[in-house]
Order: C-alpha cells, then sequence, then structure tokens
C-alpha cells in the first residue's frame, strides 16, 4: 500500500533531514515504496517511521487531536509536494496514481480514467470519496468514483495494491483506493480566528487546458469552516503527428464545503458538495457526456475513549447523468448516402439519461486488548439505485411522412421511452472483525474475516416501440428489429429477477523484519464481488441497443445477463524489501503475487437468438476477427500473476550543485482464462525510470516513461495490439515562502504513441450500430494515439 499526504494535510510529522536531503522532487517517491509490510517495525533509528512521532507545530495553527485509526500493515508516507507539483500537468484525478507500482489507467474522458490494479479494474477495485462508496451512474461509466473529485482537493491518498485487510476492502476483488480531502486545521489555544487557504491556477499548451482552484477556511480552537472550489476545461488535445484526437474536451466544476466541530476526544466533520460537468467527450465510447450534475453530503465522526476509539460515516450522493452524440462524432452523422436519401436528423440523435443514488454508513470501532493484540470490528451498509432510461427523439410522425430515411431513423427511436434499467436497486450490507497482533520486535500479523450480503433487484422495461402501433416502422428490416426489442423485453419481465449473494473474506497477513536492512511479508486473501446492475440487468436485442453498453471502451456491444454469479478471487503475495539502515541513501522492493479468480465476469461472443441477443447475435460478428461484435457477459474461471518492483537510490550530494538521486518502478501482469486466452486489456511491461534533482527550493526531474508492445490481446473482443513506445518528460518547480512555481514539459519528444488501455478510436465518426457499412459506421481496428508535446505551467499562493 502506498499513502500519499498532500500539503494541507493537518498532520505535519518531522522527517529527518538525512532523509529529505537525500531525494529529489520525484525521488521522495521513493520514501512511500516501503513494502507491503509494516513500516511501523522497521528498527533503523533514521527512517522516515521511527520520526512519525514528533509533531510540530506550524505557523499560527496547531495539531491538538490525533484520533487511532486503522492502519494496513503495508503503510508508508510520500511527501506532500509531489502530487501539488503534479496538479499542475494533470486534470484527472487518477492519473495522480500513475506512478504506483501495480497501477495502470484505462482511457476515458478527460476527468473520468478507470483505475486498474494488477489488472482488475474498475468496480473491481474498492474506491472510497472521505468514506463515501460511489457507483457510476452510467452505461459507459463515465461518472467513475474519482471523477467526483478535484486533484486540487486532496488531503491524502491511500493506495493498498495487494493483500488488503478486510476492514478496508469488501465488495472487491482488487486492491483499494481511499481519497480524504484536507484534515480539518483549528486555531491554537487562546489564539484569535484562524484564516488561512490558497490560490492556484494552471495552463497546458496542448489543448489549451487551463483552470484554477480555490480554497478557504476560517477556525477558531474548536469550530472550522472550510470552501473549495475548482474549474477545469480543455478543447481537443494533438497527438504526436499534430492530429487532433477528436471527443477529447471536456469542462468540469467543482464546489464543496466543510464544517468541523471538535473537542479534546471527538471531530466531528459535516461535508457537503456539487459537481457540475457540462461536457466531457470520450473518444473510446459511442456517446459523450453532455451533462452530468451530482451533489452529495456526508457525517464523519472519529472518538477516542477508555475502551478505544470509534469512527462513524454516513453519506449521501445523487447524480443526474445525460450522455448523447457530441459534435465531433455527430459532424459525421448520416448524410444520405448509405441508402440515397437527404435525410438531416435533429441534434440530438440519441439522448440516454441516468439518474443514480448513493446512500450508506459505516461504524467501526478499534480496540487495543494489550499492548500485543489490537482487535477491530465493524458493520457498512450501501444501496445504490440507478433509472436508465433513453427518451423518445421524436413523435411526430408527419415529418418523416414523405421520408423512408427518415420514419426509420425516428421511429427506431420513438414513440415511447427506453427503459434501459427501471429501478434498479444494489443493496449490501457488511460485517468484518480482524485482529492484529505485534507478537515481538520482528514478527506482526493480521487476520480478518468479513461477511457481505448484496441484494439486487430491477423493475419491468419497455423497448421504444412496445406496441408496434400502425404508425411505427414500415420497413421490412425496421420493423424486424422493433419487433426483436419487443421480444426480449417480454423476455426479461417474464423472469423473476430478484438475486442475491452471501460472500466471506478472508485475510491473513504476515510480515517477518530480520534486521534493519530488510523486511518480508507474505499475505493471502480470499475476496469476492457480486455482479454490478449493468452487467446484470441490460437486456437490450438490437445492434444500436447493445452499442450503447460497455464501459470497456473497446467499441463492442454487450448485453447483461441474469445468471451471473459473484468472482471469488484468491490471491497471494509476497514482498521483499531491502534498505540502507543508517542514512536511508537507497531502497529496494521486489513484489510477486499471483491471482485466481473463480466465476470472473468476463463476455462470450453471442451464440444464438435464445440469450434475448437475436439481432447482434447473427454469424459473421460470431466468428469475426476483423470487426466490432457482440458480447454477453459470462462467467469464467481466470488466472492473473505478475511482478512490482521500485528502488531509489542517492547518485551526488553537494552543497553547491545540490542533490541527485534516482528512483525507478516497473511493472508486468499476465492474464489468461482457464479455458484458453487472454484476458482483456492487461498492462504490457512498463517502467519509469527518473532522475531528481533538489537544490534549496528548487526540485527538477527528468523522467522516462518505458511501455512495452501490447501482443497478448483477447481473441474474443478482437482486441487490437499497440506498439512498444519511450516517452520522455521533464520538469522544475521552486518554492519562495508561501508561492510555488511549477513548469514542465511532457512528452519533450512530442512521440507518436497508442497507450495499450486507451481503447478503441471511436471519437470522430458516427456510429450506433456497430456493423453497419464502413462508409456510415466507425471503423474497426483504429487505437486512440496518446498526447503529443505539451508545455505546462502552474501557481499556487497560500496565506
Amino acid at each position: 500500500m502506498k499513502k500519499i499526504c498532500t500539503d494541507n494535510q493537518q498532520t505535519v510529522r518531522h522527517v529527518p533531514s538525512s532523509v529529505t536531503t537525500g531525494l529529489g522532487l520525484l525521488g521522495l517517491l521513493a520514501t512511500g515504496m516501503l513494502p507491503l509490510g509494516f513500516s511501523s517495525a522497521v528498527s533503523a533509528d533514521d527512517t522516515i517511521e521511527n520520526s512519525l512521532d514528533d509533531e510540530v507545530v506550524l505557523e499560527k495553527v496547531i495539531v491538538t487531536d490525533k484520533f487511532p485509526g486503522v492502519k494496513a500493515l503495508n503503510a508508508s508516507d510520500m511527501e506532500a509536494d509531489i502530487l501539488t507539483s503534479k496538479r499542475a500537468a494533470v486534470s484527472d484525478t487518477a492519473k495522480l496514481l500513475e506512478d504506483t507500482p501495480g497501477v495502470s489507467l484505462y482511457g476515458a474522458g478527460g476527468v473520468s480514467s478507470l483505475p486498474v490494479i494488477h489488472g482488475l479494474n474498475d468496480d473491481r477495485v474498492k474506491i472510497d470519496i472521505n468514506g463515501m462508496t460511489l457507483t457510476s451512474a452510467c452505461a459507459n461509466h463515465m461518472n467513475p468514483p474519482l471523477s467526483y473529485i478535484d486533484r486540487s482537493n486532496i488531503g491524502k491518498i491511500t493506495i493498498l495494491t495487494g493483500v488488503t485487510p478486510v476492514s478496508l476492502g469488501g465488495d472487491s476483488i482488487g486492491g483499494t483506493i481511499s481519497v480524504q480531502t484536507p484534515d480539518p486545521v483549528f486555531a491554537e489555544p487562546g489564539k484569535d480566528i484562524l484564516l488561512d487557504g490558497s490560490v492556484s491556477s494552471f495552463y497546458r499548451s496542448n489543448g489549451d487546458a487551463f483552470g484554477g482552484s480555490i480554497a478557504a477556511g476560517v477556525a477558531t480552537q474548536n469550530v472550522r469552516l472550510d470552501y473549495t472550489g475548482s474549474h477545469t476545461e480543455s478543447m481537443n488535445y494533438n497527438d504526436g503527428n499534430g492530429q487532433i484526437v477528436k471527443s477529447t474536451a471536456y469542462e468540469n466544476q467543482n464546489h464543496s464545503a466543510a464544517l468541523s466541530f471538535k473537542t479534546d476526544k471527538h471531530l466531528v466533520v459535516i461535508r457537503g458538495g456539487q459537481q457540475h460537468i457540462p461536457f466531457q467527450g470520450f473518444p473510446n465510447q459511442r456517446m459523450d457526456l453532455t451533462n452530468n450534475d451530482s451533489i452529495f453530503g456526508n457525517i464523519m465522526h472519529k472518538g477516542s475513549f477508555d475502551w478505544g476509539s470509534l469512527e462513524s460515516k454516513f453519506y449521501f450522493e445523487s447524480t443526474q447523468h445525460s450522455m448523447d452524440i457530441g459534435e465531433d462524432k455527430h459532424s459525421q452523422f448520416l448524410d444520405g448516402t448509405a441508402s440515397g436519401g437527404t435525410f438531416a436528423p435533429p441534434n440530438d440523435q440519441m439522448p440516454m439519461e441516468t439518474r443514480g443514488r448513493n446512500l450508506g454508513y459505516k461504524i467501526q470501532a478499534e480496540i487495543p486488548f494489550n499492548k500485543r493484540d489490537t482487535f477491530r470490528i465493524g458493520n457498512e451498509y450501501h444501496s445504490n439505485k440507478i433509472n436508465d432510461y433513453w427518451p423518445a427523439v421524436h413523435t411526430n410522425t408527419s415529418i418523416a411522412a414523405n421520408n423512408t430515411d427518415a420514419r426509420s431513423a425516428y421511429w427506431m427511436m420513438a414513440p415511447e421511452a427506453y427503459l434501459n434499467i427501471n429501478n434498479g436497486e444494489r443493496d449490501r450490507v457488511g460485517f468484518f472483525g480482524e485482529w492484529e497482533a505485534n507478537w515481538d520486535a520482528k514478527w506482526r500479523s493480521l487476520l480478518g474475516l468479513r461477511y457481505d450480503h448484496t441484494t439486487t433487484n430491477t423493475g419491468d422495461v419497455q423497448p421504444y416501440n412496445p406496441d408496434l402501433i400502425n404508425t411505427g416502422p414500415t420497413r421490412t428490416v425496421d420493423r424486424a428489429g422493433a419487433i426483436t426489442a419487443l421480444n426480449a423485453a417480454n423476455a426479461f419481465n417474464a423472469r423473476d429477477r430478484e438475486r442475491s449473494n452471501d460472500t466471506f473474506d478472508v485475510t491473513a497477513l504476515v510480515q517477518f523484519t530480520p534486521n534493519d536492512m530488510s523486511q518480508y511479508e507474505l499475505g493471502y486473501a480470499r475476496k469476492n464481488r457480486a455482479p454490478n446492475l449493468y452487467e446484470r440487468y441490460v437486456w437490450g436485442a438490437r445492434n444500436m441497443d447493445m452499442a450503447m453498453i460497455g464501459w470497456h471502451g473497446d467499441g463492442n456491444g454487450y448485453v447483461g445477463n441474469m445468471d451471473l454469479t459473484e468472482e471469488t478471487a484468491h490471491t497471494v503475495s509476497l514482498t521483499a524489501a531491502f534498505h540502507e539502515p543508517k542514512n536511508n541513501l537507497w531502497e529496494l522492493n521486489v513484489t510477486p503475487y499471483f491471482t485466481y479468480v473463480n466465476n470472473f465476469i468476463d463476455a462470450d461472443r453471442c451464440v444464438s437468438a435464445s440469450n434475448a441477443a437475436a439481432s447482434g447475435c447473427k454469424a459473421t460478428p460470431q466468428t469475426a476477427t476483423n470487426s466490432f461484435v457482440y458480447l454477453q457477459y459470462a462467467n469464467h474461471d481466470v488466472r492473473l500473476w505478475g511482478m512490482d518492483v521500485s528502488g531509489r537510490t542517492r547518485i551526488y550530494k553537494d552543497q553547491t550543485v545540490g542533490e541527485f538521486a534516482a528512483h525507478t518502478t516497473m511493472s508486468y501482469v499476465r492474464g489468461e482464462r482457464m479455458d484458453g486466452g487472454n484476458l482483456y486489456h492487461m498492462m504490457p511491461f512498463n517502467m519509469k525510470l527518473s532522475l531528481d534533482h533538489r537544490l534549496s527550493s528548487w526540485q527538477s526531474a527528468i523522467e522516462m516513461q518505458f511501455v512495452d508492445g501490447k501482443d497478448d490481446v483477447q481473441a474474443i473482443r478482437n482486441e487490437t495490439e499497440t506498439a512498444a513506445y519511450i516517452l520522455l518528460n521533464a520538469r522544475t518547480g521552486y518554492e519562495w515562502g508561501k508561492v510555488r512555481f511549477d513548469v514542465g514539459l511532457d512528452n519533450v519528444l512530442d512521440k507518436q504513441y497508442y497507450h495499450p488501455l486507451a481503447g478503441a478510436y471511436l471519437g470522430d465518426r458516427y456510429g450506433m450500430n456497430p456493423t453497419a457499412a464502413a462508409n456510415v459506421t466507425v471503423p474497426w481496428g483504429r487505437n486512440i494515439a496518446g498526447m503529443g508535446r505539451s508545455a505546462f505551467v502552474g501557481l499556487t499562493i497560500k496565506f
């Protein structure tokens, strides 16, 4: 696990100069790369963890409360200025995780990348924002959890890439990512009101991206009020060849406020806020986000008692999400050439609306039983509700009375709203217990057990044309499609749709620290995830209906499977970590891992009309190797294995020229189905190597990023290969009192490249039917080009 702390976090720790002076700007990354182990068990006097007990008083503020919290055994800390320097270079919060070994990102919109840990992605990764478990309210997952918080409003990110304690997991088989806003800071005892905050702005040349943020707070000794706001926007970016990559523009606004109260032993924080995304293009989807409005509220309480500590969280979140065909795709809409007509469609090609609600709580107690044993028990509940409907495009038949093409297009999406998921509900309640034991100076262990009960259900659905009235489709092909959709809806409605899953998670960790130079940790976990609402309940049968489903970015069409069962993953990982104990001059961590998943939710080609996907299950797509295809979610046993390596070293130190250091991260993952074939979107071998420099207030780095070619692709999805590439980045930052200035150049050599997980390029063409004629749909076989050279500059002023 890696814990990332930013400069506006409440608790500020003292780090020995022997550590900080040994690292450059990005060299500080290595201080957070301790192994998957008990960082507090390192016995070297000069290590960071041994110094964490010394709190220091900052100017105007003091930390008066420290609450015991759940600490994963593989925890470590990262310095604040790393994230501060990266904020000017990225707009997507998920991209802050890219330097973590074992973490990669599925391509999506400009602020909506999907994190992947050891080949397990999206819903398989446990993500919470200030304790809130958020579920995407979108058939294409355009609003994943990390898109709901701006990267300028983060106080701490905790990443567990290995075996996850049951208290920090649940309903996931990958790792855990926990994001928290800055802790509240109160005025010193006996002092007047504290006023503090910061203002920042940035500009990036590629795409003319710009934005800014503000944070302001006012506090007494016991009460604090905070406000944060941010705005980010960008046009389409250019690739290394200078060509525009369409459907990559976006705009994002965030506002939040927090009211905090504290006493000697208690802290209560009440948060609320909203997000507004008026537009976000998606180059690997057939639709774009045309509006996303979200509001949230949560209450957190931490209390210290004679018997231990208690932490409680309650949250509510509501999303109104809209999709349609954006301008870049709309410009290539049907012009009549396919059938000889002159039909010019309305601006709104296919509106899609989703309403999502998340509601839940988590209560956890930590009980120190004696000097050796600590127990944690807890209960949590999460409820997710989704209404996904597609409004009729047009209901005025007179417009299309004299035009066959127009009549066909209108009545494919009229006269009623298409109900994709009607009042879908997914409720989960969980209970867990953990026992952590410090046996002696060399041995520590953790044992945890968790039980979750998950239920899902949904209401009746309907196609656009549920009655097939006389004014409906007149062409044979249109009427056949309408009948297919109606038959699929009737078959879906005839079934009992309520499902339940009972799952048990187990975590066992043991760490051995034989000396002050090395640590070893062995872990095993059994983890489970029940299917989400879209995997289980999407039912569309026509080509167009299936094409609107799929957050995988592959351009294929999908239909759900009501008979899916839960995924059960068995993971074993081993970490060996070595470091120079006297002056912390170097460090090396190696973590091999293996995961076997029973009933992994993958996909199969549609094989017959009996699965309610007749129109998408034609003979050609079943066997095609060079086109988009139609798929149904299905359970399969799979295995994944790989290795993460990280290291850093001091190269040279001089009082005049400063200090030079280097750090590196390397990751590899391989995934296979037990019935043969590769898993989809496995990140090939990748490595980052950075030369870091620090001189007083200057911090600089030159970084080389290498990504191997992706040729272990999944044949079922007709996944395309990508070539290997090397990118060069450079950046520097300077701090002068309360002012910080950052400048850098990404992709210095303007390299043309294709990220292995970016997906299929669908951003420049209309393509609601994946297997339509080539001149009226998106061509198969094109990858999304990465961003070309981009200069960035950022300015932050604290007050």
